[in-house]
């Protein structure tokens, strides 16, 4: 029986573990985590729109394969071995869906894991001051989040000050659908957008955030979202750009053939890092391995990615995107109904009730 090990229990690791489950292959979930957490329900629950209890599971709810708790520690794709320290464990297939973590950004923290979310939680509800700042720097797993953040920040203290930090001057073509309608609801908003601004330095003390050019911006309050990168331990398999490089249509690492690497730990920057690109990846990558199993037609991904934001606390936005094209619909309240029902449909999404 072909063994495969799924190094990650994030969306995209529970998404091919449950489409692999039941099709005759020894799959196992490597994760040291011991709970599932919803991060795009982060903004919710930060806001308090959402509990703990509607944005986390345990991960052995989710999953129907075996799990082994722990990290990884090493990966050797010549000889089909991973390592939790000392502990050797070989494969047939290997799936990578480890994540990212956030780098050191002195002064800040993001909105990524649930100890995070729960200081940002707190920090809200005891606002009272009158400057509301909300950037990122580099590159994020989520370039829609900040600008969601600002708009509910925005409506929620409606005489506070909001300014949106951001570091990109001119976003990719791609893109522009996208950042032409968040730059026209700023603009309604009365939100201030910095492009351009490259955060270089946090003075808590001040509560100052400074650019690489010398600009600063005081707050109250701030939510900066540090750019991301892969874990040391898979700093080996990292190209130029500190991901691991995957063929963009097969998501295969390098030229090993059965080595697969989806979600925020590949090298593909469009579409963003979101959970969707990962689902999508995901089902990819289930399906082709079944292929290479059992015999079949074999699948492309396309970047294929949907994304459902808040636009206001009323209206939302939907999001498509694929390699050659993005478009954006809304704002609608219909799109926003969509963007709050996902938060609870999400969880079948992982077992594969839904596409």
């Amino acid at each position: 029986m072909d063994r495969v090990i799924i190094v990650g229990g994030g969306n995209g690791g529970t998404v091919v573990a449950n489409r692999l489950s039941g099709k005759g292959l020894d799959v196992t979930v490597i994760e040291p985590l011991d709970y599932h957490l919803y991060q795009p329900g982060m903004v919710d629950y930060v806001l308090g729109e959402e509990t703990e209890e509607s944005i986390v599971r345990t991960l052995d709810s989710l999953l129907p394969v075996k799990r082994m708790k722990g990290r990884v520690t090493k990966v050797d794709v010549e000889n089909h071995s991973v390592f939790m320290g000392d502990e050797r464990v070989e494969y047939d297939y290997l799936v990578l869906a480890p994540g990212v973590i956030s780098k050191r950004l002195e002064g800040s923290y993001g909105w990524h894991t649930l100890e995070e979310g729960k200081k940002l939680r707190e920090d809200v509800s005891n606002f009272s001051g009158k400057s509301i700042v909300v950037g990122y720097s580099g590159v994020i797993k989520c370039p829609a989040a900040p600008f969601e953040f600002s708009f509910l920040l925005k409506e929620k203290f409606p005489k506070a000050q909001v300014t949106l930090l951001n570091p990109v001057t001119n976003p990719p073509e791609i893109q522009r659908p996208m950042a032409e309608a968040f730059g026209k609801k700023s603009k309604e908003l009365g939100i201030e957008v910095k492009r351009g601004f490259k955060i270089a330095r946090i003075d808590q003390a001040s509560k100052v955030i400074e650019s690489d050019s010398g600009e600063k911006v005081s707050y109250d309050l701030a939510l900066i979202d540090p750019p991301v990168k892969v874990g040391e331990e898979f700093k080996d398999l990292t190209d130029q750009s500190g991901f691991i490089p995957v063929d963009r249509s097969t998501l295969r690492y390098r030229n090993y053939d059965n080595v697969y690497v989806i979600g925020d730990a590949n090298n593909i920057l469009t579409p963003p890092k979101t959970g969707s690109k990962a689902h999508y990846e995901a089902k990819i990558v289930a399906d082709n391995i079944i292929a290479s199993v059992k015999g079949g037609e074999r699948k492309n991904y396309d970047g294929s990615a949907i994304c459902a934001v808040y636009a206001s606390s009323k209206k939302g936005y939907l999001i498509r995107m694929n390699f050659e094209k993005s478009n954006i619909y809304g704002a609608s309240p219909l799109f926003y109904e969509m963007k709050k029902m996902f938060t609870h449909m999400y969880w079948a999404s992982l077992r594969g009730f839904f596409p």
